[in-house]
């Protein structure tokens, strides 16, 4: 359905267009989308560019790690099974530190679950969810279509100021959430300052297979500029990820295929055999982002709209779905309870509990594993070889990783 016949759709009731407008066309927004169709809501969701495979966009070529924790809830939007043929299991998680003794090994098999996480490409989760949304009657999918700004009226609702190809629109709704990105235009409608802490550091990411199978298993190292991970895709690939410093990113950028794997390698140490194959590499910046509250009247803030994190402890995209689940607790199928503000109040403790809990836990890893002091060093060490022989604690730290603060 194209921008001008979803404008024009039957309204959810009387006094709105639809119960509710969703700004933002990635995996929260289309996730939040789902749910909130399968309990009866009337939707509009608003989309700049349709996704496209390997397009510079939120379903890029990136690989993404799933959480047990985000399985549960993609199973509950009922997606999961739509994306069961391309994850690949995390069976097995090995991290470890460069120049210090001290190894952590988790495995699914001996914490009673059927994976740690699970691996997809970007591009794979955006063509099943955005198939799933397409397909459903009762999202009106306006595509492209930006939001300009939008204002909540007296009569509780909202009215949102759109730009179409077809030129500026409005719609009404109960309703407003932006899952619209780091540079939120629900966000700035609101006028809502954005707190930033710049690691100074580049995450440098690419798809590499090597010459062994990797039989499921996830690395991470940390080292004093920044930690490097390997992600299992498919049998022979992996997510690469190398975390730079500003002044290092570029030249390692510059680097010869050979010579970026030679430099990885130095710090992860050889897992797999001989590279033999490296796709383009891709860099971002690593700053922590987030808003005080996530509520503002009618008008609610998910994902990395509302909070970015550091990516060494992979829980970006997890923590975002877990703002979707929350969203759904008390709501069932009454729909009246969109915009009770007792429910959204509840709402905004339990997720500003989870963020802080999530970032406090990022953080402080980047802290304690970059700091230069050999004494901290050792003392990491012991810390990791501690964890390995107390497998209660070690169960309690893997549940965090795998369901969020919750657990």
């Amino acid at each position: 359905m194209d921008a001008e016949q979803s404008i024009t759709a039957k309204s959810a009731s009387p006094a709105f267009d639809y119960d509710l407008i969703v700004s933002g066309g990635g995996p929260v927004g289309l996730c939040l989308a789902l749910a909130l169709s399968s309990r009866g809501a009337n939707l509009a969701l608003l989309e700049a560019v349709e996704p496209k495979p390997g397009a510079n966009n939120s379903f890029d070529g990136r690989v993404l790690a799933l959480s047990e924790g985000s399985r549960l809830i993609l199973e509950q939007i009922g997606v999961w099974q739509d994306l069961l043929p391309y994850v690949t299991d995390i069976a097995h998680v090995h991290v470890s530190q460069k120049g210090y003794l001290g190894l952590t090994l988790m495995h699914a098999e001996e914490l009673g679950v059927p994976a740690l996480g699970y691996a997809i490409r970007a591009s794979d989760l955006g063509e099943v969810l955005w198939k799933k949304v397409k397909s459903d009657a009762s999202i009106d999918v306006l595509c492209p279509t930006r939001l300009k700004s939008f204002e909540q009226s007296s009569s509780d609702g909202v009215t949102a100021h759109l730009i179409t190809q077809q030129g500026e629109k409005n719609l009404t709704a109960r309703l407003i959430v932006g899952a619209d990105g780091t540079d939120s235009q629900v966000r700035k409608s609101l006028n809502l300052p954005l707190q930033q802490r710049d690691y100074q550091a580049w995450a440098i990411l690419a798809q590499v297979s090597f010459a062994e199978p990797h039989h499921n298993w996830a690395f991470e190292r940390f080292t004093h500029e920044g930690p490097v991970a390997l992600l299992p895709l498919e049998t022979h690939s992996h997510k690469l990820v190398y975390v730079a410093s500003d002044d290092q990113y570029q030249g390692l950028m510059g680097l010869s295929d050979s010579a970026f794997i030679e430099a990885f390698n130095k710090k992860m140490g050889q897992r797999f055999g001989a590279c033999t194959q490296l796709s383009e590499r891709v860099a971002y910046p690593l700053k922590e982002t987030y808003v005080e509250g996530v509520v503002f009247g009618r008008a609610v803030l998910m994902g990395n709209a509302s909070h970015t994190q550091h990516p060494v402890a992979a829980q970006g995209l997890n923590l975002g779905l877990r703002d979707v689940e929350d969203f759904l607790i008390g709501l069932d199928h009454d729909l009246s309870l969109l915009t009770d503000v007792s429910r959204l109040q509840n709402y905004q403790l339990m997720r500003q509990k989870d963020h802080s809990k999530v970032m406090g836990l990022t953080d402080g890893l980047i802290r304690v594993f970059e700091h230069p002091s050999p004494l901290v060093g050792h003392a990491r060490g012991l810390a990791m070889i501690g964890l390995q022989m107390m497998p209660k604690l070690k169960q309690r730290l893997a549940h965090f990783s795998m369901k969020g603060a919750k657990v």
